[in-house]
């Protein structure tokens, strides 16, 4: 099988059914949000070119002939390349950001870990730092570090660091993906990385042994108990009908 990702490991951090997916099935098509991000990458490190489909709609006889014409093209939509430009121009003018953006870009390394083959590929890779650039929805502090946690951003770079070599700076330049596109840099703390080693070691242990026996149960293999909480608060609900977990 091939060599572990860490977006394998965060997969059987989810459950070991979607761990043995996301190793062996095949991609699924990218969000536009995916698509704008993977084009941001691009403009910013140079890895491949991107260009804005100048047509209506991204389908038909014309655009395949345009995609035929531009293989190997990272293609938008023309609202969507322009605001990737925009997106992309906001991190280069970032005083702050520039220095965590210098350094080998996008180079993958591989490397053994706990007896398994696996790879990383780093945003950058700086003299003594990983910087991982991401676009999200807001680059707010106090909501861009909730979304950053869910998304286990702590733990990809301290998987990195295991394949490049021990570093002291953990950054990540994050855009937001709306005008007027501010850019916020983080650096990753130390009880950040702590945490990140033991979600690491979990979930490598999880994929090993689920792989040696060949077995991926999903979240719960017997019935589980739905109830309401013992305590005799009022359950507040949303609009759409949901629980609201922030007042309840």
């Amino acid at each position: 099988m091939d060599a572990v990702r860490f977006s394998h490991l965060r997969a059987y951090g989810r459950s070991a059914a979607h761990g043995h997916h996301a190793r062996t099935a095949a991609e699924t098509d990218p969000s536009y949000a995916m698509e704008r991000g993977t084009a941001v990458h691009a403009l910013i490190f140079g890895n491949k070119r991107v260009l804005g489909y100048p047509g209506a709609q991204r389908r038909g006889k014309e655009y395949d002939a345009f995609a035929a014409a531009n293989d190997g093209a990272e293609i938008l939509t023309a609202a969507e390349f322009a605001k990737a430009e925009r997106m992309a121009d906001a991190v280069r003018q970032c005083k702050l950001a520039e220095p965590w953006m210098r350094g080998n870009t996008e180079q993958r390394l591989s490397f053994d870990w706990l007896g398994m083959p696996c790879r990383v590929t780093p945003d950058v890779k700086g003299d003594g730092f990983l910087t991982e650039l991401k676009t999200a929805a807001t680059a707010d502090p106090e909501r861009f570090k909730w979304h950053a946690l869910r998304m286990c951003y702590h733990a990809q770079l301290r998987f990195q660091e295991y394949g490049a070599g021990k570093v002291a700076d953990h950054m990540i330049v994050c855009v937001e993906s709306a005008e007027p596109y501010p850019v916020t840099v983080f650096r990753i703390e130390p009880r950040a990385l702590e945490a990140a080693d033991k979600m690491l070691h979990l979930w490598a242990e999880r994929l090993k042994g689920c792989e040696q026996s060949k077995q991926f149960p999903p979240y719960a293999q017997s019935v589980v108990p739905l109830d309401v909480p013992e305590d005799e608060e009022e359950l507040i609900f949303n609009s759409d009908g949901s629980l609201n977990l922030e007042d309840a």
